[in-house]
């Protein structure tokens, strides 16, 4: 009777240390995925701030060297309208597979 309350007494030791080490995991995983879409957002925040600034810059100089300032931002957001065309037509592949399989490299690491 010893051995196998013995026995019980580690298997209930052993699933709950399993239990905990799962929980554990799933902290790790769920901490750097959240701190990875931090950095991302952060990361796309100043891109985005920069990317303002120079097309500012760029519109006002297009226009100056044309002749007038609205030719230039014409031409910066048609530019824009372009790239957004050809993210739109790239978007799986560029985008959704990349995002999902970092997504589940991270969740099943």
């Amino acid at each position: 009777m010893n051995s196998i309350e013995t026995l019980i007494k580690k298997s209930g030791e052993y699933l709950d240390t399993k239990i905990e080490l799962t929980k554990l995991k799933a902290i790790n995983t769920s901490s750097d995925v959240l701190s990875n879409m931090v950095y991302l957002i952060v990361k796309i925040l100043v891109i985005f701030l920069f990317t303002g600034f120079v097309s500012v810059a760029m519109a006002i100089w297009i226009g100056k060297t044309i002749g007038d300032y609205y030719y230039g931002f014409l031409i910066v957001g048609g530019f824009y309208l372009i790239v957004l065309l050809v993210i739109y037509v790239q978007r799986k592949k560029w985008i959704k597979e990349p995002v999902a399989n970092g997504l589940i490299n991270k969740m099943l690491k």
